[in-house]
């Protein structure tokens, strides 16, 4: 995979965390929020008061997407939370505005570059714990495959040896949780705990609505599931107690051999996802905090079989989250 050049630093706003964070809040944030039509995409999105006005023309401008197959939604941006500012961590919280700015006092030593994997401790992990499948990471300087509502632009292709992948799905009860995410090099939070980010850019935290139809929409319209890379990182986390978020994690064992598993992330808690790491959210569903920067540039391929058809793509415990299996 090729080096990702990173995106020009942007100018830091302001964004004035600490009026988010009064005592005298209303018992639902949300009740404040502000509302902003969107007429390219024909949807209203929520946006927290606290954010400036120029800086809410220029992130929704930039994380808003909505996405339907027919008449049934796809994938939508609900809400725009709240802006870290360049060089600062973040503190989680399980209600709105879910990631501020930490304050001086509550930032940490780290920053999202600190958290590393390690091929040596994933292959030393239980063999349930993880997927290893064959394929050949091409990017899209090497093959360009089709993938309307790619954001980052062209998308490479994943040829995958298997015609089928089944990944299994780590969740809070697994003995060895903690294990697996430091192995694969992400790292799970919870509420009240500062997240090391200190990413040259600003970055917004967007509630996106992940539909029934969203499933779908990756089959019939966007040509397959995605991973990608890019220098920035995410953090993901529910926005209510009925949202179920399952983070997909790769890493790059050898030249065409590749490890994967599924985070299940519950409510109270997020998952940092350091920059350059393999990564998708397609299998969840309900709303979704996603904490990502302005467009800039990502290493994005579609996964196929042999036969240059979408991979099917199933998870471990699918039955009980209501997960959908990814077919032709």
């Amino acid at each position: 995979m090729p080096t990702i050049t990173s995106a020009a630093p942007q100018v830091n706003v302001p964004v004035q965390p600490q009026a988010v964070q009064q005592a005298n809040r209303p018992a639902d944030l949300q009740e404040s929020y502000k509302e902003r039509h969107l007429g390219d995409l024909g949807i209203t999105v929520k946006y927290n008061p606290a954010i400036p006005e120029h800086q809410v023309d220029s992130s929704l401008a930039a994380v808003s997407v909505h996405r339907t197959v027919g008449d049934k939604l796809g994938m939508t941006t609900h809400a725009l939370h709240s802006v870290v500012e360049s060089g600062k961590d973040a503190v989680l919280s399980a209600r709105a505005p879910f990631l501020t700015g930490a304050s001086p006092a509550q930032e940490t030593s780290e920053t999202h570059k600190a958290i590393t994997s390690s091929t040596d401790a994933i292959k030393s992990l239980p063999d349930s714990s993880y997927l290893k499948t064959e394929g050949r990471w091409l990017d899209a300087s090497t093959v360009q495959v089709p993938a309307p509502g790619n954001v980052f632009g062209a998308s490479g292709l994943f040829a995958s040896a298997e015609t089928s992948l089944e990944i299994p799905l780590v969740t809070p009860a697994s003995p060895n949780r903690d294990d697996i995410a430091a192995a694969f090099g992400v790292r799970i939070f919870d509420e009240g705990q500062t997240i090391p980010l200190k990413f040259d850019g600003n970055l917004n935290a967007v509630e996106y609505e992940f539909g029934k139809a969203y499933p779908q929409y990756r089959l019939d319209v966007a040509n397959g599931f995605f991973i990608e890379t890019h220098d920035f990182p995410h953090v993901f986390m529910p926005a209510s107690e009925q949202s179920e978020i399952v983070i997909t994690i790769g890493k790059q064992l050898e030249e065409d051999q590749f490890a994967m598993t599924n985070f299940l992330v519950p409510h109270g808690s997020g998952i940092l996802v350091p920059g350059n790491t393999i990564h998708a959210d397609a299998f969840s569903t309900g709303n979704i905090i996603a904490m990502l920067t302005h467009c800039t540039e990502a290493d994005v391929v579609l996964m196929h079989q042999p036969d240059d058809s979408p991979l099917p793509i199933k998870v471990d415990s699918s039955e009980r989250l209501g997960l959908a299996e990814w077919h032709v």
